[in-house]
């Protein structure tokens, strides 16, 4: 177990929820994982949309396993509409008539072990590629995208924390996109990375900060078809999503502790 949880404490998983079968079982792959750390713990799994389970119906299971009060945990990069309205919305209503009191967990932002993962992400995806030194490489940086005004920062934090301390020295140019609401937009971003007005390189590393298979690594693919058909004679390499990989599930619990705190829920008026 990886934190103290008080009994009659239960975790809901919150997934944003897939039509894409592989986005849903990596997801529900992470659930699974979570309540393999948390031995004699809740857990449940409901998704924002799309597919079921849905929160409510999640939160009615945690009721008749004996659950008081509740840590909701969405699996969720940042703090954007999701987490500050969809979530706590899909929440409140049946939360109220079960009679339950919940507890939501920050998203991961800069999490160290989201961090270490998009680090390993990344040099996963040109280990077996011939060297190019960071001077002749540029990192784009690619978010779902959110109106939210602060989704340009946080993509920006995120980058710099998983450069931090990189071996070989930084890339010579970082670029942000964004496949949705946010600007830069991606094909835009493409445009830049590869603009040798801005500097010659000769590599473009796309990564695209996202936690499960669905459509938009799909738009990110194509969108780094559209490069490469663009600047053929540039080495164009797209790091794979996060995925279910255990790191994650570390992570959640590690959030899911942090909201929890040193005393127990019921403690804290």
């Amino acid at each position: 177990m990886d934190g103290p949880f008080p009994p009659n404490v239960g975790l809901l998983v919150v997934g944003h929820g897939t039509a894409d079968p592989v986005g849903a079982a990596e997801t529900r792959a992470i659930a699974d994982a979570v309540a393999e750390r948390l031995p004699g713990v809740a857990v449940e799994l409901g998704f924002l949309e799309v597919i079921g389970p849905t929160i409510a119906a999640a939160l009615e299971r945690l009721a008749e396993r004996g659950c008081r009060e509740i840590v909701a945990a969405p699996l969720l990069l940042f703090a954007a509409g999701h987490a500050k309205r969809d979530v706590p919305e899909a929440i409140a209503g049946p939360a109220a008539t079960l009679g339950l009191r919940v507890r939501q967990t920050e998203p991961f932002g800069c999490q160290r072990e989201i961090v270490e993962l998009s680090r390993q992400r990344r040099h996963e995806a040109v280990a077996d590629l011939r060297p190019v030194a960071p001077a002749e490489t540029v990192l784009l940086m690619v978010g779902r995208g959110s109106s939210d005004p602060g989704a340009v920062s946080q993509l920006r934090s995120f980058t710099e924390a998983s450069l931090a301390d990189e071996p070989g020295g930084r890339p010579r140019r970082i670029e942000l996109g964004f496949v949705a609401a946010a600007r830069p937009r991606l094909d835009e971003a493409i445009a830049a990375a590869c603009d040798p007005v801005r500097g010659e390189v000769r590599r473009i590393v796309v990564q695209p900060h996202l936690l499960f298979r669905g459509h938009v690594e799909e738009q990110v693919t194509a969108a780094v078809c559209s490069g490469r058909s663009l600047r053929p004679d540039l080495e164009w390499v797209q790091v794979a999503r996060l995925g279910a990989d255990p790191l994650v599930a570390r992570a959640l619990v590690a959030r899911a502790v942090e909201a929890i705190g040193p005393e127990s829920l019921s403690r804290q008026g």
